[in-house]
């Protein structure tokens, strides 16, 4: 209870910090004088995991299971020009074994070029969120997420590459009679702490590192007047390099391609709605050496999630999720040894619940059935060996907003 108490109260001074940070950053002149559109919002999530074996977000399958993944942030805007606004988030991060860490969540400015009723189009500079499927560029935030884990389009081990690029974004919104039309493109460089890809690339955490090159994501949306058809297509390209330490590394100068499309729909029907999401992702590995050959495999994820309101407040939720890192070998029948077969793919049943007893608070409870382990992470498994094949997973999330 005491090394709970102080974790808890760790967390909380790293808000804190945050907090203290953006607001002095982001008052005008340093001073206390508030402006008329000033805005500052904030939330906390806080979760519970509790497995049969593995572990995800820290020692899940002790019997008491973890309390391992704490989100919380907090965000400002204000418009110093009718067509500028300045936005910022930090965020306090910790997950399991794979990351404890508070930071810019994003920092940007945003120029509005036009703004009518049918047209509205601009340039956004800084750290921006990136806009690939329906969930990652909120996906750190409970209460915009579809559950309290994500499905497995939204790679955990590809998270922080994919989570925001430092550049540029331009984007377009269109209202036409059939409804409103989106487009979106980022461009710069993507996140650069790449430890866990690293690992689930080369299979161990090599000598040498991962280096970015400059990239681009871009999406294109559609949604109903009604808002009860919403439909989008995402793009990625990510280049990498691999940058030997010298002496002892096993590899050259590797050169890495990521090619991501994602197809996504959701479907309102009533008090039901039904979504789902496609990704493809074509990799391209060369010129790592003699110890790992070229190789151009793809990877294959899919879900189907439907959500039924009870109440405006009460809502259930039942999902089918599938990830295949090859789609030529989707039950690692190549693999060697066997007992590593598992970790070629992960499929994913699951059953969840979710309370709002205000707009401010949020209770999620879920059951997992899972088959394969491709989604966990090497820091809270590091014996690959001793992972097991089949497994379950229950969670529960509680989650504030302000």
């Amino acid at each position: 209870m005491c090394v709970l108490l102080k974790s808890i109260k760790h967390r909380c001074w790293a808000l804190l910090v945050i907090s203290s940070q953006l607001l002095t950053s982001f008052s005008p002149a340093h001073s206390f004088e508030p402006l008329d559109d000033f805005q500052i919002h904030g939330f906390a999530s806080q979760g519970y995991f509790l497995t049969t074996a593995n572990n995800i977000y820290g020692q899940s399958s002790k019997h008491r299971g973890t309390l391992g993944l704490t989100e919380t942030g907090i965000n400002v805007s204000f418009r110093p020009l009718d067509n500028i606004r300045v936005a910022a988030q930090g965020i306090y991060r910790h997950a399991g074994d794979v990351s404890e860490e508070a930071g810019i969540d994003f920092a940007l400015i945003d120029w509005t070029i036009i703004d009518s009723y049918s047209l509205r189009m601009g340039l956004r500079l800084g750290r921006i969120k990136n806009p690939f499927g329906f969930y990652n560029e909120t996906r750190d935030v409970a209460f915009t997420r579809p559950s309290i884990t994500l499905p497995g389009i939204n790679y955990e081990r590809s998270r922080n590459l994919l989570l925001s690029t430092d550049g540029a974004q331009i984007y377009v919104d269109k209202t036409l009679d059939i409804g409103y039309f989106s487009f979106q493109l980022n461009a710069g460089e993507l996140g650069d702490d790449l430890d866990e890809l690293e690992i689930a690339i080369l299979t161990f955490d090599a000598p040498g590192h991962l280096e970015n090159m400059p990239s681009y994501i871009t999406k294109i949306g559609y949604e109903s007047i009604s808002g009860a058809t919403r439909l989008a297509f995402s793009y990625a390209n990510a280049d990498m390099e691999y940058k030997p330490s010298g002496l002892g590394d096993f590899f050259d100068n590797g050169d890495l391609d990521f090619e991501q499309f994602i197809l996504s729909a959701q479907q309102r029907f009533g008090d039901i709605t039904l979504t789902g999401e496609y990704l493809r992702q074509e990799n391209t590995f060369k010129n790592f050496g003699p110890f790992y050959p070229d190789a151009s495999p793809v990877t294959e994820s899919y879900y189907l999630q439907g959500d039924y309101y009870f109440t405006n407040r009460v809502k259930g939720y039942a999902r089918y999720d599938a990830l295949f890192l090859d789609k030529d070998n989707r039950n690692g029948r190549t693999s060697v040894p066997n007992s590593l077969r598992s970790a070629a793919f992960t499929k994913d049943y699951m059953l969840g619940l979710e309370w709002s007893p205000s707009s401010q608070w949020m209770i999620q409870a879920e059951y997992h059935r899972l088959n394969g382990t491709a989604i966990l992470s090497f820091a809270d498994n590091p014996d690959r060996l001793a992972t097991k094949k089949h497994w379950s997973l229950f969670a529960l999330q509680v989650s504030y907003r302000f």
